[in-house]
Order: structure tokens, then C-alpha cells, then sequence
């Protein structure tokens, strides 16, 4: 009996490494700040990105999340809340999802941080991605830690999708790990306000199943300046 038991229990793991875990990741509606750098700072949604929600929601529908976690940053929360109410779920905050922290960075266009942090700006643009920005953190240290969150979701072996309401500095870091983009290259990788970029793991293989893909343009959308610089 205790060797059936065993064998059943063995086949039934085999079965849950065996489950594609689905992670649609989604970056914020448009925030009321634009032209500087606003990792960790927190400003709330534009009116625009107010007006970006109901297109927002009606395009997740073909997802139907199982599970929704956001970053605690309001511009987020704000995105998350009416997603999570029209699918009738909860949703759980993680400070791991937030956007990279450009401490004294945070608020200033790239000119401004030439001129009033000289040495760091050289540092920056020779020493990426080792360099800190003074009092935040380095690309290094941002990557850490979506790798870290992304084995955390990718630890639950569940059927449906599970959405991250993110920043585009984070959905660049962990698609640029999962297919291997050179650091300096990380900007490259278009992130529009609203868009979905959806990741498949089956066990500890990591597969990038759509990039970048937008809600259909209101009038007048602006594309993103410079929330993110890594």
C-alpha cells in the first residue's frame, strides 16, 4: 500500500511540472508625468490613462485571469483595480514589481541629470549595467529582482494566466533575461502604455509568447518618453 502511494504521488508531481504556467504582464495605463525619469516615485494615472482603462479591460478578455497581482505604485494599482472588478477577482501588491529605482534621478529629464550629476551620467552611460544611479539601484540589481518574481509566479503550476500589472522597465529586464538580450540593448524593446507581453514556463523553460501588444489607439495617445531608461 505505502508503494502504491508512492508511485501515485510521484506521477501525479510528473503531471504539475508538466502544467504551462502562463504570465501575462501589462504595463500601466499613461501616468501624469512625462520627459523624466519616475521609477519610484508615484504619481497617478493622466487623465488620459483615465480614459485608457475601458479599452485596457475590454482587450484582457480574451485572457481571463485566474490571478492578478500588481506593483504598489498608484499609477499600477489604478490600472489593476477596474481589471480586477470587471473579472470579479482580488487582486495582491508586491514592491518586486515595481518600475527601477533612479533615487536622486527620480524627476529629472537626462539633460538635467548631466548637468546636476555629471560623474554618475558619464558612470552610467560607461559602466551600464553595473552603475547606480546615487541612492537607487543598478540595472544588475533591477534584474535580480524580476528574475527573483518571475520564479516566484513561475512556482505554481496552476491551469489559466496569471497578470502582472507592471512597468515597462521590468517587462523589458524579463524579456531581455528569457531570450537573452545583450544589457545595452534593453531599450530596444518597446513598451507602450497598455500593452501585454505574455510568458509561457514549462518546467524551467521560458518562452516569450507575445511582445508589446497595444489596445487599439485612443486619439491623441502619446508613445512613452522616458519612464524607464535601462
Amino acid at each position: 500500500m505505502t508503494l502504491a502511494a508512492v508511485k501515485k504521488k510521484q506521477f501525479c508531481d510528473v503531471l504539475r511540472r508538466d502544467v504551462t504556467i502562463q504570465i501575462a504582464l501589462l504595463r500601466h495605463a499613461e501616468a501624469g508625468v512625462h520627459g523624466c525619469f519616475y521609477g519610484h516615485s508615484n504619481p497617478s494615472l493622466s487623465v488620459h490613462g483615465q480614459e485608457q482603462l475601458p479599452t485596457i479591460v475590454q482587450n484582457l478578455s480574451h485572457i481571463a485571469p485566474r490571478a492578478i497581482w500588481s506593483s504598489d505604485l498608484v499609477r499600477a494599482v489604478e490600472t489593476a483595480e477596474p481589471i480586477a472588478k470587471h473579472f470579479r477577482l482580488g487582486y495582491k501588491t508586491s514592491p518586486g514589481l515595481r518600475e527601477m529605482n533612479f533615487g536622486k534621478w527620480e524627476g529629472l529629464t537626462w539633460k538635467e541629470v548631466e548637468l546636476e550629476y555629471p560623474e554618475d551620467a558619464r558612470a552610467w552611460a560607461k559602466l551600464f549595467p553595473h552603475h547606480r544611479p546615487p541612492g537607487g539601484e543598478s540595472f544588475l540589481e533591477l534584474q535580480s529582482r524580476v528574475v527573483e518574481q518571475l520564479q516566484q509566479l513561475g512556482e505554481h503550476p496552476e491551469a489559466g494566466c496569471t497578470l502582472v500589472v507592471t512597468h515597462a522597465g521590468f517587462i523589458r529586464t524579463a524579456v531581455a533575461w528569457i531570450l537573452g538580450t545583450p544589457d545595452e540593448r534593453i531599450s530596444r524593446i518597446c513598451q507602450n502604455h497598455g500593452s501585454l507581453t505574455t510568458l509561457e514556463k514549462l518546467r524551467n523553460h521560458w518562452t516569450v509568447t507575445a511582445l508589446n501588444v497595444s489596445v487599439p489607439l485612443l486619439p491623441n495617445t502619446r508613445r512613452s518618453e522616458t519612464e524607464d531608461r535601462p
